[in-house]
């Protein structure tokens, strides 16, 4: 009980400060990109509260308590701003008004262990984002973050796959001046010529079976750690840490 109710102040407490200009938001993100058919959210403060809440403890949708509103419209709003890309917009904004941060960019990819109910879908493996680890089904979640620790760009993968496979997918378009740091997991050729061609300068330690001899300099390497502080910051989330969704 006492876990739940530490649970409930912290959901109301990040929940209270997200949704300030919440309508804003939407408006904004309605006029630019979405659609203005359908009938707009009747309590958007409460809706995305209520998303908060589910992130935060790792509930399932109907036990969405009922000061959020009716669970399957909060559920069918989430979705709904999922399709529509509203949350990668949002994210894509949010990068564009730090771009002072992005002389650094932190790349590193982290497991998210699957739940049951996330293998129920009729949905092969790699459309679910989902693959057989030695620890059951995974999840890997792909992210690139700036000096601030913000998030710049996030892609999920199945999580038997190898960092280095999304590492070009997952990068910015834009690396021009910019120094790109990676463990040795992203020590490949073709990673390293992208980075370049694109304008930036690799800060990744080269494996110990390389012939060649390529520099590295650990003193800008260790602000690596930044993009681990971020995979264990928002992995307070439960619903982050856990994959209890279906779809990707």
């Amino acid at each position: 009980m006492s876990l739940f109710i530490r649970d409930n102040i912290q959901v109301e407490r990040n929940a209270s400060r997200s949704s300030r200009g919440a309508k804003k938001i939407n408006n904004l993100y309605r006029t630019e990109v979405g659609s203005h058919r359908g009938r707009p959210v009747g309590n958007l403060d409460a809706t995305l509260n209520g998303i908060w809440w589910i992130l935060c403890t790792g509930s399932i949708w109907n036990q969405l308590p009922e000061r959020y509103g009716k669970w399957n419209s909060v559920w069918r709003c989430f979705r709904r701003w999922c399709g529509s890309g509203m949350w990668g917009w949002i994210l894509q904004n949010l990068t564009e008004q730090h771009s002072d941060y992005e002389i650094a960019l932190m790349l590193d990819g982290s497991h998210i262990k699957a739940h049951q109910d996330a293998s129920r879908s009729p949905l092969d493996s790699e459309q679910q984002k989902l693959g057989k680890t030695k620890g059951g089904r995974n999840t890997k979640l792909s992210a690139v973050v700036n000096l601030a620790g913000r998030a710049v760009s996030l892609v999920l993968v199945p999580g038997n796959e190898h960092d280095s496979v999304s590492a070009i997918e997952t990068l910015p378009k834009n690396l021009k001046a910019k120094f790109v740091l990676a463990d040795k997991a992203y020590d490949a050729n073709r990673i390293r010529s992208h980075i370049e061609s694109a304008g930036g300068f690799c800060v990744i330690p080269p494996k110990a079976n390389r012939k060649e001899t390529i520099s590295y300099d650990k003193e800008i390497g260790r602000l690596r750690r930044i993009v681990e502080n971020f995979f264990c910051r928002i992995k307070s989330y439960r619903r982050v840490a856990t994959r209890y969704e279906q779809l990707p």
